[in-house]
């Protein structure tokens, strides 16, 4: 009974993970064929929007590697791709808008934010290591298959309600930007409108990692791979 339920509870926050892997890649896209309604670069309209809530200690680092587009609150850095830090669409606009506002959250919000930061590594690197452990301890007869089994789906769920349960903070730093973006896109309603739903899309966008494990995994956590981060 526990492993069905268990089961259960897997198959729905699963396939709630797929759904917004598939809604953040779906509205992005969209978004990067729409033009920004200024000329201003995702790093220029981010450092605009800092500047108005008189931040500016943080510094836009362009980084191409498989883990980038995020805010390094102990560095005070924005990581960003060339094509969020360069274009000018408005997918670009809400993957540096979203993640500048994440230097905003300062005080016990700081620690809200490290607090996600640390569910979404785990969603990221701990499933591939938890399944080669528990694998591990089957061949080595440490474990029967029927307790790894309960044991592997516990560990997945377990990292996908912290994952969902921490998205607020996500949430928290998309209300940070509603005056800045209520004042510059007082003119383009419908620009602020798709921009409401890509920063929506931006806030579950890791939802999912859970599903991009191997991925993140075997690309960026294994010596060797991946891409540094500037120092």
């Amino acid at each position: 009974m526990p492993l069905i339920l268990i089961g259960v509870v897997l198959f729905a926050a699963l396939a709630l993970a797929r759904w917004a892997t598939a809604r953040y890649e779906t509205m992005m896209m969209k978004g990067a064929r729409v033009n920004a309604p200024t000329a201003h670069t995702g790093a220029e309209i981010a450092l605009m929007f800092l500047k108005s809530e008189g931040v500016e200690d943080v510094q836009v680092v362009e980084h191409n590697a498989v883990v980038s587009d995020y805010f390094d609150p102990v560095r005070r850095r924005l990581f960003l791709r060339r094509e969020s830090a360069q274009g000018t669409t408005l997918a670009a606009w809400a993957t540096a808008l979203h993640e500048a506002a994440h230097a905003l959250q300062t005080g016990d919000s700081l620690g809200e934010l490290k607090w996600r930061q640390s569910c979404i590594r785990m969603s990221r690197y701990l499933p591939v290591a938890a399944v080669f452990l528990i694998t591990g301890l089957m061949v080595f007869r440490v474990m029967v298959p029927r307790i790894a089994i309960l044991v592997a789906a516990g560990v997945f769920l377990l990292i996908l309600l912290l994952n969902a349960g921490s998205i607020p903070i996500e949430m928290n730093a998309n209300k940070r930007l509603r005056d800045f973006l209520d004042k510059h896109l007082r003119s383009h309603e419908q620009a602020r409108s798709r921009l409401d739903e890509l920063l929506f899309c931006m806030a579950i966008r890791e939802a999912g990692d859970l599903l991009r494990s191997p991925r993140y995994f075997f690309l960026s956590a294994l010596p060797g791979t991946g891409k540094s981060r500037p120092s």
